[in-house]
């Protein structure tokens, strides 16, 4: 057996920095040459969080909390820590796109989700939902920049949505020497649509001549940029990411 498949061929990891270990981890141990060129920081949403706050302080009104990201469930319990209401969660039913979602749930809530779907999507998991009583109302903590597709699929079954901005994306700049490499890398692997854009922008519009998406929402990002997707990952998870880069390559 070849343990190490990928040896000699080039990946890049565009995750943010505080995300990439398991990936750049995974990869080197298959015997890549792995370039890290974050294409995504996550910095503080430019309402200063108010909204999100005003929310937390109002956690009664709702029944439901829906995340789209990890990001969204860190940025969202930080708040609440700094806010000290971590205790007033304990009523609501929580639904998380997908398994590293879900993962971040139970590490930071303590607790499973009531809800995940079995396509991780926004649209999979607002029809994944129960149709809403008339008392319910879901709270969805979001990257202000982000897809609607969630609220959208909510507020079309009925349900009063609020939505609120727990995080923003950036994309930070690269060395001129990593972008070079990250260039000529024998594939791109990207986790998210922000990352397709936020890569594209560093490198001005290129990138490597394969390249591997998570999920079919970021591939299909990845088409309408003209990019050429080798696999997709059918999975939200490093380890299905990893599978599908290994397709690819060998």
């Amino acid at each position: 057996m070849n343990t190490e498949p990928l040896k000699g061929k080039s990946v890049v990891v565009t995750r943010a920095s505080h995300q990439n270990a398991d990936l750049v981890k995974a990869f080197s141990e298959l015997g890549a040459d792995v370039i890290a060129a974050p294409a995504i920081a996550i910095v503080p949403p430019l309402d200063g969080g108010q909204p999100m706050d005003d929310a937390l302080l109002r956690l009664g009104r709702f029944t439901w909390l829906a995340f789209t990201s990890s990001n969204a469930v860190s940025a969202l319990m930080a708040r609440a820590a700094r806010r000290g209401v971590l205790k007033n969660f304990s009523h609501l039913h929580i639904a998380a796109v997908g398994p590293t979602t879900a993962a971040k749930v139970r590490a930071e809530l303590k607790r499973d989700p009531t809800l995940v779907p079995q396509k991780f999507n926004g649209f999979a998991l607002a029809a994944a939902f129960p149709e809403p009583g008339p008392n319910d109302r879901v709270l969805i903590p979001a990257a202000s920049d982000g897809l609607s597709d969630l609220r959208q699929g909510l507020e079309a079954k009925g349900w009063n949505v609020d939505q609120v901005a727990a995080y923003r994306t950036v994309f930070p700049s690269l060395s001129d020497e990593l972008v070079t490499r990250a260039v000529a890398a024998d594939l791109v692997t990207f986790s998210s649509p922000s990352a397709v854009n936020g890569h594209l922008q560093q490198t001005n519009g290129l990138a490597a001549t394969k390249v591997v998406a998570i999920g079919a929402t970021t591939a299909q990002e990845c088409r309408a940029k003209g990019l050429t997707v080798a696999a997709t990952a059918d999975q939200q998870s490093s380890d299905a990411l990893v599978q599908a880069t290994i397709r690819a390559l060998t």
